[in-house]
């Protein structure tokens, strides 16, 4: 293994440039947008940040992003070679560190070095951070190298053993290389992340924190701040190393400088695909106090920088309930944040209704819904017209431009708050949401879904009923194998105490949501004789009469079965409502 961790090779036929992106005469062209294309493909933003995370060679100039480096040809003589070359292909940002390991194997670099592609920017590990930073030392790291090697063997089979061995390494360098440390730590946590040990790997990733303090290195922060991202995005960073990390911030860097590091990292993380950490507005709070800055005007800055990252939809309930009144004052001033809270359904932020009554204030609170309502903002609280931008409906746009689709909003609400069960508890506010919405959802002539569920369709029975009531166009289940006893959860409907409850009228009156209330009141019972449930369908005056209209088609049946077995069959169903079924 050498300093960029790759494996040499000897090339017996000159040098080579396998798997980098070569000329060859291929034509390229530079769009106006800045995409490249190159060989008949084109290199734009996305499609160059999604071929670098996969570890491709990009032609040159296919990407200007931060994260991309020049890959480099090198190549190497040695007098044992008898004249042949050796040629790497080594990031530029590793390349003087390949040099020096080879170079303490007795080979030579040709001054000529050719940039032939570019890949993903790395961050120096171990050895090659040792061998750029203190070449003169760099024997201490370069025999460890062994070791590292036969140690990542045990990892997958042995990982305690490997744990053992590392550690030993560690104290051994400690002696003699104290600042090497962080990074020969960093390269054992790597290890176990190979083999989806992140207890290991984040145990070693602290060690490289604690050699910072104790030893009191210098730190560079890019450096840093990049590792803190790869172990992040890995899983193997605890919020006990982040909270550890903001401390080290205020300790070694001025107050400005420590709140533009951590802010930089909180907003990177989320991008990477990470949800913010339960104590992160206290610990802004902490930073941006201590360097006297307008702690509104940066935690706008900062929440909207986070609200941009897909993990924003797992944020969980402090970030939200903390920056509430920051989203309210942040939608005032960037209307494109209520049609972006209306993207998200937070996942973290709780599963009780209480939860999504916060939720539903929130987007009052922030004017979000006012684009599905498309009534205007007037302080008495009417529903005029939308006054802004309006669509060929009359109804508000959202920032691009187009429709905010209410269907598909209303759609996604209902899935979220089931959150994995048949169906979710009755919500007044949602109810009262939904009846704001109706003469929007009627313009836009979109169905809703209101019955897609993670295991069985299902639906919100007050919320289907207010739904037929206004006359929304809806997407009811008609195939055999969504048509179950439980599309409708009559039981729970009547057992919940919540406040809401609608009479259910529309729904008995639509033909398709009484074919599927038909079907629920007759298994309501299951096979237990449940007394109270009966006897609370039966004072109900909508559902018994689709009760009635239910018993009288299974007393038909029965009538007309053949044979003692298909008898007992029809009988069988009946039993369960023998103590209603004389009324």
């Amino acid at each position: 293994m050498t300093a960029s961790g790759t494996t040499m090779r000897d090339e017996t036929a000159g040098e080579t440039t396998t798997g980098a992106a070569r000329a060859d005469g291929a034509a390229y062209e530079v769009t106006a947008g800045g995409a490249m294309t190159y060989d008949g493909f084109t290199y734009d933003e996305a499609a160059a940040a999604a071929l670098l995370d996969g570890g491709a060679v990009l032609p040159l100039g296919a990407t200007d992003r931060e994260d991309a480096d020049v890959l480099t040809a090198r190549a190497y003589t040695h007098p044992a070679l008898d004249g042949r070359r050796t040629v790497r292909l080594v990031p530029g940002t590793l390349g003087e560190a390949e040099d020096l390991a080879l170079d303490f194997l007795g080979l030579v670099r040709e001054e000529e070095v050719r940039e032939v592609g570019q890949v993903r920017r790395e961050t120096l590990g171990f050895p090659a951070w040792a061998l750029v930073n203190d070449p003169a030392n760099g024997h201490h790291a370069l025999a460890l190298v062994r070791d590292v090697e036969r140690l990542a063997r045990q990892a997958k089979s042995r990982p305690g053993a490997a744990k053992e061995g590392f550690e030993a390494l560690g104290e051994q360098l400690g002696r003699a290389v104290p600042h090497f440390l962080p990074t020969f730590y960093e390269q054992a946590a790597r290890v176990f992340l190979q083999y989806d040990n992140t207890t290991y790997a984040a145990a070693f990733f602290g060690k490289a924190r604690e050699a910072e303090r104790v030893h009191a290195l210098a730190v560079d922060e890019e450096r840093q701040r990049a590792v803190f991202l790869e172990f992040a995005f890995a899983g193997a960073l605890t919020v006990k190393a982040l909270k550890e990390y903001v401390r080290a911030l205020a300790a070694r860097l001025t107050p400005a400088e420590a709140w533009e590091q951590f802010r930089q990292l909180s907003v990177e993380r989320c991008a990477a695909g990470l949800p913010p950490y339960a104590s992160l507005p206290q610990d802004a709070r902490a930073l941006i106090k201590a360097a006297g800055l307008d702690r509104d005007a940066e935690e706008r800055a900062l929440v909207a920088e986070l609200l941009a990252s897909p993990a924003a939809v797992r944020a969980p309930a402090s970030f939200w309930n903390t920056y509430r009144a920051t989203l309210v004052a942040l939608a005032e001033r960037q209307p494109a944040v209520r049609a972006r809270l209306l993207e998200i359904m937070p996942a973290g932020l709780g599963r009780s209704p209480e939860d999504d009554d916060f939720w539903l204030a929130l987007l009052a609170e922030t004017g979000a819904d006012r684009l599905l309502t498309g009534e205007s903002g007037a302080e008495d609280g009417s529903a005029e017209p939308a006054d802004g931008p309006v669509d060929a409906a009359g109804g508000p746009v959202d920032a691009a431009g187009g429709p905010v689709d209410a269907a598909d909003w209303l759609s996604r609400w209902a899935l979220h708050r089931k959150r994995g069960s048949l169906a979710a508890v009755r919500s007044r506010t949602t109810l009262s949401l939904v009846e704001r919405m109706a003469a929007r959802l009627r313009e836009q002539g979109r169905p809703v879904d209101l019955f897609t569920g993670r295991w069985r369709p299902s639906a919100d029975l007050d919320l289907l009923d207010l739904c037929a009531a206004h006359g929304i166009p809806l997407t009811l289940p008609e195939s055999a194998e969504d048509l179950h006893d439980d599309c409708l959860p009559v039981k729970q409907w009547l057992t919940d105490t919540r406040p809401g409850r609608r009479d259910l009228t529309a729904v008995a009156a639509d033909a398709g949501c009484r074919r599927l209330l038909y079907r629920a009141v007759g298994t309501v019972c299951g096979h237990r004789h449940d007394t109270s449930t009966l006897e609370e369908l039966a004072a109900h005056p909508v559902l018994a009469d689709v009760l009635r209209e239910w018993l009288e088609d299974a007393a038909g049946e029965l009538a007309a079965a053949t044979g003692l077995p298909a008898a007992r069959t029809a009988l069988e169903r009946m039993r369960p409502f023998r103590a209603v079924a004389a009324r």
